[in-house]
């Protein structure tokens, strides 16, 4: 009987993204031997590639292999071979795509690489569960935090978790077709795509090292428990890039005079540069003290530290600081937050990490727009530090003065302790220099 008179249906069949993958019995050669190999046939653009199965047989055994049920049918065996070739090619044609590198001719070199199969687990289910295991709160966030980018990076979006009654919690969770990725599918350029991504969202040089070292380090797990071959290749550039993270005084006063449509997020920018470069988990904390309501200054205790050596943050209440102040801080009240805007109602740990991440995001994003409008280089809350520490710098101050002001703890120095005490109007004095140009000498 001709094989051509044959109407040929696939053994399976997907599409993916445009792509279409079926195993079938081949016959594009129209051989008229019996036999016929059965191939995994993928179509893109009017064009084909057949991936061989190994399996070669007649017209009757391939409708009974297609047809095939029972665990101890020998044909269903051949069947369930079959589909773990058709499943290495469709997880190759989904890799390929998410890394925008798809082409018959790549997929035919990507297959010619040994597959791992299947090891009964997601990168994002592995990754979750390493990071639920560290002790810290904290790092635990991070591990999160670092998921959350990476898979937003391939396409994925958030959606709140609901409670028991169906309403939505401030919990989210990831969704979308990438969260299927297997380990091995993360590949160099995955993670070239992800630092791609950070790039865009203005992620400072800190934060991205961050998300990297735990990424690695979900690698290095997944590479010990021989779940992967190797680790994709990546550089984490060491912090001292955040040394050039600033800005300089001009630029700075473009942010703090800007009028534009993201006006919210440069206010907000200048208020933790005139704050001493105060990371936003401890303004999201800061209350109204006597000090404060009095109007000289404000004063909380490093959140990142305070486990360690407790270091004490005096914020002078400058008159531009005020001003914001004004604007965005609620009424004074003895022991109420001073901007409660940020927290809302969280209350836990994990729910105060959430709303300042959220809240950060606020600001990266709205900077990224106001920096494009003004022509100066892309900031984040992290670069405010950075400026503020550098202006005080330029100034000419002695260091142990400026770390006094930012919190900073250098227990190897006993005599800097004492060299860093500064009395309320000599911070005042300090901080009253923010908006002053260092490199203009008319102001000297």
């Amino acid at each position: 009987m001709s094989t051509e008179k044959r109407k040929i249906e696939p053994i399976f069949i997907d599409v993916i993204d445009g792509v279409t993958v079926s195993a079938i019995w081949n016959i594009k050669n129209q051989s008229k031997k019996e036999f016929q190999p059965v191939s995994v046939r993928v179509t893109f653009s009017r064009e084909r590639w057949y991936y061989p199965t190994g399996y070669r047989v007649t017209y009757e055994d391939y409708e009974a292999i297609r047809n095939a049920t029972g665990a101890k049918n020998p044909r269903a065996k051949a069947r369930a071979a079959i589909k773990e070739h058709f499943d290495d090619v469709c997880v190759t044609i989904q890799r390929l795509i998410r890394e925008d590198d798809f082409s018959l001719s790549n997929l035919a070199e990507a297959m010619k690489l040994p597959i791992k199969r299947d090891v009964g687990f997601t990168l994002l289910e592995y990754w979750t569960t390493f990071g639920e295991g560290k002790k810290s709160i904290k790092t635990q966030e991070q591990y999160r935090c670092a998921a959350r980018s990476f898979y937003r990076a391939m396409g994925c979006h958030m959606v709140p978790i609901k409670d028991d009654a169906g309403e939505d919690t401030k919990k989210k969770t990831i969704v979308g077709k990438p969260t299927r990725m297997r380990p091995a599918e993360a590949t160099a350029a995955v993670v070239a795509k992800w630092e791609q991504f950070m790039d865009a969202e203005n992620l400072s040089a800190s934060t991205k090292s961050m998300y990297l070292r735990a990424f690695r380090a979900v690698m290095n797990s997944l590479l010990k428990d021989k779940v992967i071959t190797k680790r994709p290749e990546m550089t984490i550039k060491a912090g001292a890039r955040r040394k050039q993270d600033f800005l300089t005084v001009p630029d700075i006063i473009k942010i703090r005079d800007y009028d534009g449509p993201s006006k919210v997020a440069a206010d907000w920018w200048i208020i933790i540069y005139l704050c001493n470069g105060s990371n936003l988990r401890d303004l999201a904390t800061l209350r109204w003290t006597e000090d404060a309501i009095f109007g000289t200054e404000f004063s909380y205790v490093r959140a990142k530290i305070e486990n360690r050596v407790p270091v004490v943050v005096n914020i002078p209440i400058t008159a531009p600081l005020r001003a914001l102040l004004n604007k965005y801080a609620s009424t004074p009240n003895l022991g109420s937050l001073v901007f409660p805007q940020i927290l809302l109602e969280a209350e836990t740990p994990n729910q105060i990490n959430y709303r300042v991440h959220d809240f950060n995001r606020m600001i990266r994003t709205g900077m990224k727009n106001v920096c494009e409008e003004l022509n100066i280089r892309p900031v984040s809350a992290s670069t405010a530090r950075n400026s503020y520490i550098t202006t005080l710098t330029w100034h000419g101050i002695s260091d142990a003065f400026i770390d006094s002001m930012v919190g900073h703890v250098d227990s190897k120095n006993v005599l800097r302790g004492y060299q860093g005490v500064i009395s309320p109007k000599k911070r005042m004095k300090l901080n009253n220099l923010l908006f002053n140009d260092p490199e203009d000498e008319s102001e000297e």
